[in-house]
């Protein structure tokens, strides 16, 4: 049953993206959107503390979920880790996909965030794919830009999770969800096979200018 909901998850979506002809440079100024929405939001904001403890970040705008009997969640996004010193790095290209079973009707489509904690878990996502809720602990995030200014909100959980709809955030539970690298799209994007770790680091890569959009909203959180 699992392998009949994953393919009816990948025919269905497989229809609007073809349409939807994403560039990964219009994916990075969606990611630059969404996080600017996020600083003007004035009460159900992702609180400016998880920004700054947390290890990686991950945007996934136009995250599209569909039901019919069968359901799922599909969507295309990028993740940046931040170094020693605070300083956010270049965008990985990530997918999303979720697939479930159960009487569902209807279409989505939303703008995901994920706060990671921990290194360990944006390690696995790199090396091979991240389940949710399997290979990380997971929770819907809290909102208010007073959470978290009198204790640490990470001492639980490795990764955070939201989604924006109607403009406001609130925490949404992605459990049982898959994170995976798309190697294809880093490659078009940085104009070579290369490794996410390379990618963070800055190393032997071109990177192209409107990378610039996206680094100059997260290092101004």
């Amino acid at each position: 049953m699992k392998k009949v909901v994953w393919i009816f998850l990948i025919l269905t979506l497989s229809i609007n993206l073809a349409h939807a002809g994403k560039s990964e440079d219009l994916k990075v100024l969606q990611a630059a959107k969404t996080l600017k929405d996020l600083l003007n939001l004035p009460e159900n904001a992702i609180p400016p503390i998880l920004f700054k403890k947390a290890y990686a970040v991950a945007i996934i705008p136009s995250t599209y979920k569909v039901g019919f009997l069968l359901g799922g969640q599909y969507g295309n996004g990028v993740i940046c880790v931040k170094d020693d010193k605070g300083v956010w790095g270049n965008p990985v290209f990530i997918t999303l996909m979720e697939g479930s079973v159960g009487f569902q009707l209807g279409a989505s489509s939303s703008d995901l965030v994920l706060a990671f904690k921990t290194k360990k878990a944006v390690d696995g996502l790199i090396t091979s794919k991240l389940t949710l809720g399997v290979d990380a602990s997971v929770a819907a995030g809290p909102v208010g830009r007073e959470v978290g200014i009198n204790g640490d909100i990470f001492f639980q959980q490795e990764v955070y999770t939201y989604a924006m709809t109607k403009g406001l955030y609130a925490g949404v539970s992605l459990a049982g969800s898959s994170l995976m690298v798309d190697e294809a799209a880093n490659a078009r994007f940085y104009g070579k096979d290369v490794s996410p770790t390379d990618i963070f680091n800055n190393y032997e890569i071109s990177v192209p200018p409107v990378v610039k959009t996206l680094k100059r909203i997260f290092n101004g959180y």
